[in-house]
């Protein structure tokens, strides 16, 4: 039971860290807006942009790396316990996170 709480807290660790990729790429999209330099606008808000979207893009790929490694995980778990129904948990929280990075992306790719 120790080992596969362990392994939950293991891929909830990969979700922050791409759930903060996402606010990282909003952000770094969204910087040319706010930035003044010398009180002239940013001249390559297009890069600003591009790499806001591969950095939410980045994020994405982190989501679902944490849930195959998860997934990998439980199975070699499985195969030392007595064999329990699997939860559906870390499929939907990866399926709805990669969803929403992915929209994020394209909102950014379009508004900036």
């Amino acid at each position: 039971m120790d080992n596969e709480l362990a392994n939950d807290r293991t891929f909830l660790a990969w979700l922050r860290t791409g759930i903060a990729c996402f606010g990282l790429g909003f952000v770094v999209a969204k910087a040319a807006l706010i930035i003044n330099a010398g009180g002239k606008p940013v001249a390559n808000k297009n890069l600003y942009s591009a790499s806001g979207v591969l950095i939410v893009l980045c994020g994405a790929v982190l989501v679902v790396a944490g849930y195959v490694q998860h997934r990998q995980i439980q199975r070699l778990l499985m195969n030392d316990a007595v064999q329990r129904r699997p939860y559906r948990w870390p499929l939907t929280t990866t399926v709805v996170a990669v969803v929403a990075g992915l929209v994020l992306a394209v909102l950014l790719a379009v508004s900036t």
